[in-house]
Formats: C-alpha cells, structure tokens, sequence
C-alpha cells in the first residue's frame, strides 16, 4: 500500500508508481488510473472533516452538504456554523481534485456575504487556496 503522504506532487507520486508497479502501470495514463483507484474517496475526508469540527467546535453546527438533482450546486461538502460564523468546507481528493466554476463562484458569494471558506484537498498535495 502506497503512504500518499509522502508525496508532494502529482507527478512525484506518478513517478514513484511507474517505478514500484513494474509492467502494470508503465504509461502515465496507467498510473493515474491506478492512483484513481487506490485514493481515498472525497467522503473519507468528509467524515474526518466533520468529526474533527465537532470534536474540537462542541458548539458548533455541522452538517455534510446534500447533492442531487433539487439542490444548489457549488454549495461546499461540510458546512458549519462555528460562533455564528458561517464555514464552507469543499473537499477534493489529494493530486487530483480540482474546483469546478460552480464552486470557484458559490466561493465568491460566501465571501461576499461575509463567510469563510477551505478547500481541502491534503496538506501534502497543495493546489487549494483558501479563506477564513
């Protein structure tokens, strides 16, 4: 099993799993698929996220944000309201994850309106800017 937190860059961990898988991952495109399939999904972090906030925020409200078909898209992953301060958390998956348009301008209006943001995509892969 690969300890992602060692690597921090995409292209570090491609290149690690190009040397360490042989036959089996020789192209790029094959090490991606292969990283893909061996990360964590967005719903682990979520869980940690939400866990986390309620364990060191006991007051706050926290709630993992819905996704379907009837709802507003952009809203971020976890919310919380932490001292009466609205937090947006969007979660994406280490090395991979990226903020979509919806979600780069849903960030805007949350600031706008005077909240705070994290995308959290690993402290080892970088790439999210974030506010608070």
């Amino acid at each position: 099993m690969i300890n992602f937190k060692e690597f921090k860059t995409k292209a570090e961990i491609i290149k690690h799993i190009k040397m360490m898988s042989g036959e089996a991952c020789r192209t790029t495109t094959q090490a991606e698929k292969y990283l893909r399939a061996h990360l964590p999904k967005e719903s682990y972090y979520q869980g940690k996220i939400i866990n986390y906030l309620k364990e060191s925020y006991p007051g706050a409200f926290v709630w993992k944000a819905s996704a379907g078909a009837y709802c507003r898209q952009g809203i971020p992953d976890v919310c919380a309201i932490i001292d009466g301060k609205f937090y947006g958390f969007e979660v994406k998956r280490p090395y991979i994850g990226i903020l979509s348009e919806i979600q780069e301008r849903t960030i805007e209006q949350i600031q706008a309106a005077g909240g705070g943001w994290h995308c959290w995509s690993s402290m080892f892969s970088g790439g999210c800017k974030e506010n608070d």
